[in-house]
């Protein structure tokens, strides 16, 4: 996200370049203690009884399909 609000890249006062995710990484790290990965945030979802609520797709665009399993 923040390669999206300040670029891939930023020039420092002394003229450096550096990676916009380079920076981002260390101040996560920073503040966590580690960069989460897909599974770390799959654990903090809190589920929500709206989540439950779905019906097959294949309802939607064909009625008629039997459903198999």
């Amino acid at each position: 996200m923040a390669e999206r609000f300040f670029g891939q890249v930023m020039t420092i006062s002394t003229g450096r370049i550096v990676p916009v995710r380079l920076i981002g990484e260390q101040h996560v790290s920073e503040d966590l203690g580690f960069i989460p990965g897909f599974a770390d945030w799959i654990k903090a979802i809190r589920p929500e009884p709206w989540m439950g609520r779905t019906m097959a797709l294949h309802r939607l665009l064909d009625p008629f399909e039997v459903d198999v399993a």
